[in-house]
């Protein structure tokens, strides 16, 4: 039986699943924050380039969350700003959706997930680590300027069937996932990438290849991988004596891109701090690990919030 996919946040991440799953021949309905962006998902194809491409008209564009709903989606992919999701998550629970639907997150940080299971319960969660940079060029065009295999976690709470049944359609329109069951290893990979380099780009107001490129803000993004990773191993997560290695030649591509959470402070929006180094702090202050550039960071970036 085909699966009928919901689809919110109209961001890139958004628009790359629903433009997949609907060249796939997958129904698809989408919730749009805006009427502006509900207008032209409704009157243009979404068009993905670059390292995915799809090119595929959203017949299903809605703004309310009970129109979507009445849809009756069986899977639904948050593809939201992670701070996002408890607001998300409370107002779809308001309007009822059938009982076996199954949420998930497609976003980054650290616990996205577990906010699924405090509103819907466990055994309606699910995680993707996304590995990809994507960005709307214009319009209704999204340009991914690098993608690697993406990781779906497997849930104990979750009948497997279902979950192999997601992960193969979404292979099948052109993602390049696998499914694991210790996906929580990619999680952390992905937030340490993501706190070290991203967040030291907020503080600083400036590109990734900028900030490697400075002695000083080098040296901190190295520091805050190491803490990271004792952080891991606390937490009985190994990441490898060669990540530390991995990370910095990774971060050392970023060139002149600007992180979504330096976009998110220019535009004075809250970021997703609290999903990376929020999380990596209080972890650190549970298991006593020494972290002071991460606590430093996160301090600076929660102050930049409530300014």
């Amino acid at each position: 039986m085909s699966i009928h996919y919901g689809v919110i946040g109209t961001g890139p991440v958004g628009r790359v699943f629903a433009g997949l799953l609907r060249q796939g021949g997958h129904r698809v309905s989408v919730l749009a924050h805006r009427a502006q962006t509900q207008q032209i998902l409704q009157r243009r194809p979404v068009v993905v380039k670059g390292k995915l491409e799809a090119y595929a008209q959203l017949e299903e564009v809605v703004l309310e969350s009970g129109e979507f709903l009445r849809a009756e989606p069986d899977v639904v992919l948050i593809c939201t700003k992670s701070v996002d999701s408890e607001h998300v998550l409370r107002t779809l629970r308001e309007h009822q959706p059938k009982p076996d639907t199954l949420f998930v997150s497609c976003q980054n940080g650290i616990g996205t997930e577990r906010v699924i299971e405090d509103v819907f319960g466990p055994e309606h969660a699910l995680r993707i680590v996304l590995n990809m940079g994507c960005d709307v060029s214009c319009g209704n065009e999204v340009i991914v300027t690098f993608c690697t295999t993406h990781v779906m976690g497997r849930s104990p709470h979750v009948d497997p069937a279902r979950t192999e049944a997601i992960a193969n359609d979404l292979k099948e329109s052109g993602l390049p996932l696998v499914l694991r069951d210790d996906w929580r290893e990619d999680v952390f990979k992905k937030a340490l990438l993501n706190a070290s380099l991203g967040s030291l780009c907020a503080v600083t107001r400036h590109c990734m290849g900028c900030v490697m490129g400075q002695p000083e803000a080098r040296a901190m993004v190295e520091d805050m991988l190491r803490e990271g990773m004792a952080i891991c191993r606390a937490e009985g997560i190994e990441l490898g004596p060669d990540f530390l290695g991995f990370a910095m030649h990774y971060l050392d591509q970023g060139g002149e891109h600007r992180p979504s959470i330096l976009v998110d402070v220019e535009k004075g929006k809250v970021t997703e701090n609290e999903f990376h180094c929020g999380e990596l702090s209080r972890l650190a202050r549970k298991h006593g690990v020494a972290a002071p550039t991460i606590h430093f960071v996160d301090r600076v970036l929660r102050c930049t919030e409530n300014f």
